[in-house]
């Protein structure tokens, strides 16, 4: 979970490919956050943006520019830009484990977090992060145990 404008943790999925960071019009209405509604890109379904939305991983807070979705089948989509901002690099330990280590752009500090197949959550209670990321299908295998 990713704490999003200081108010509520909100699970995301990492996908590098994707050129944006977005959220579903529902998570920004639950969170309160206004939007211009005058900014669309040429997409099919994006219809609006929010400018230095700070969301917080750990100790590490970064401020993304964030594209509102009016569907969504996710809550939010950290794409390439997050990638760029906090410098991750994607570290696969096995065919179902896999790490992405982000850097702070302001502080320097580096902190690794876990990720886990989407809607699977893991003993990450203490851990105030669970990223999501999406995977080619042979990352998503059930574990047995």
């Amino acid at each position: 979970m990713m704490l999003i404008n200081n108010k509520e943790k909100v699970e995301c999925i990492h996908d590098s490919g994707s050129q944006i960071i977005s959220m579903s019009a529902e998570i920004a209405s639950n969170l309160g956050l206004s939007y211009n509604p005058n900014i669309v890109l040429n997409m099919q379904s994006a219809n609006s943006t929010m400018d230095n939305v700070p969301c917080t991983i750990g100790n590490i807070t970064v401020y993304l520019q964030i594209h509102i979705l009016r569907s969504s089948a996710y809550n939010i989509l950290l794409g390439r830009p997050f990638d760029v901002l906090t410098r991750s690099i994607i570290n696969t330990l096995s065919d179902v484990e896999t790490t992405i280590a982000i850097t702070d752009p302001n502080t320097g500090q580096r902190r690794t977090i876990p990720t886990f197949p989407r809607s699977k959550s893991k003993r990450n209670h203490c851990q105030n992060v669970c990223f999501k990321t999406e995977a080619p299908h042979c990352f998503h295998r059930q574990r047995h145990g």
